[in-house]
């Protein structure tokens, strides 16, 4: 399982986040996922990410990268993207540290539906083979690669994202994304899965 490798140019800033309302919400939300084992650490490499929209604009706060580790994040652990562009796949940021290996992975899915506000990526192999073997919907490329970034927008083409908020990575394994309107709705299009695995006993 390789991850928490930036593969994207990256303009950042070494200072201080603006303050972001959605701090509490979403770091209560990384700590329950830690405690379920779906964010944390392997063979030394951070693995998980999460992000919340900056209000209606397309910024985000994203955790930094190889964050896995910690059971929990203070706000200098969580990086503020202001710009990114796909063309050059470049992110500006903001922050203590810089931002997650998957930051435009999270900028796409933001950039298919206004809708959106928080991006959970987590790993889990049990869930992962789950959702491979019912051939949910699924990208194939690398994480953090601009054919990930590609792939992505292609899924949602012609599907209503609100409908089809969660797809597998099978390209990186273990990975598995889902997205919501809100922080609870993400979490909960999750725990829909894991429910769905437990009731079919796969």
């Amino acid at each position: 399982m390789l991850d928490g490798i930036i593969k994207y140019s990256i303009e950042h800033q070494k200072q201080d986040i603006p303050l972001f309302s959605g701090y509490e919400q979403l770091e209560a939300l990384r700590t329950r996922l830690f405690t379920l084992g779906l964010i944390g650490e392997k063979d030394g490499i951070g693995y998980g990410n999460l992000s919340i929209r900056d209000d209606n604009s397309k910024s985000f706060f994203i955790t930094a990268t190889q964050t896995g580790r910690k059971q929990t994040l203070s706000r200098e652990y969580y990086t503020y993207i202001s710009d990114y562009d796909f063309s050059t796949f470049k992110v500006i940021s903001q922050g203590t540290h810089k931002p997650s290996s998957e930051a435009l992975s999270h900028a796409m899915i933001y950039e298919i539906d206004d809708r959106i506000t928080t991006v959970i990526h987590i790993h889990s192999l049990a869930l992962w083979k789950f959702m491979k073997a019912k051939n949910d919907l699924a990208t194939t490329a690398e994480y953090g690669t601009a054919e990930m970034v590609e792939e992505i927008a292609g899924l949602y083409t012609n599907l209503d994202p609100m409908m089809n908020n969660a797809f597998v990575m099978k390209g990186h394994e273990e990975g598995i994304i889902t997205f919501g309107r809100s922080v609870e709705e993400a979490e909960l299009v999750l725990y829909t899965i894991m429910q769905a695995y437990l009731q079919e006993g796969f």
